[in-house]
């Protein structure tokens, strides 16, 4: 009987422990960037990397282009094309974003993504493309909800 009693103590630790881990990992969630906040879900696009074979080039055609994603948009009024690529790069860093090549067949092109630790909250992808003279020239970005 006392054996019983043990594991069922033990049991209930245990269970305290994983539900006290659950609420320490919602706790840490950061969040959400000021960029980001408040913007609605733009789907998920992917990045603009060159089509990689014909095929691709093909079903992108057939797709058409998608409408203007609201985060692209505020992120073209922030930092219009023809300005300084640095205030950009430094309010990611600063926001949390973290850096990334997104086309493995173009090296031009930069990214930045924010992922969210929650379902609840979005995640964010930056894609900007900058001149020898560190102007940008492209610049764009989409939200994505999880559900």
């Amino acid at each position: 009987m006392k054996a019983g009693l043990k594991r069922v103590a033990v049991l209930l630790a245990l269970l305290a422990l994983a539900a006290a881990g659950v609420q320490l990992y919602r706790s840490a969630t950061a969040p959400v960037p000021a960029l980001v906040a408040g913007l609605p879900d733009d789907g998920l696009r992917g990045a603009p990397c060159p089509a990689r074979s014909i095929l691709e080039q093909n079903a992108r055609l057939k797709r058409g282009a998608p409408p203007p994603a609201a985060f692209g948009e505020k992120l073209r009024r922030l930092f219009p094309l023809g300005s300084d690529a640095g205030p950009l790069e430094a309010r990611l860093k600063t926001e949390g974003f973290d850096f990334f090549s997104p086309c493995p067949n173009d090296e031009s092109v930069s990214g930045a993504r924010w992922l969210s630790r929650s379902w609840g909250q979005p995640d964010a992808y930056v894609y900007w493309r900058a001149d020898e003279a560190d102007k940008l020239n492209f610049l764009d970005g989409h939200v994505v909800k999880a559900n």
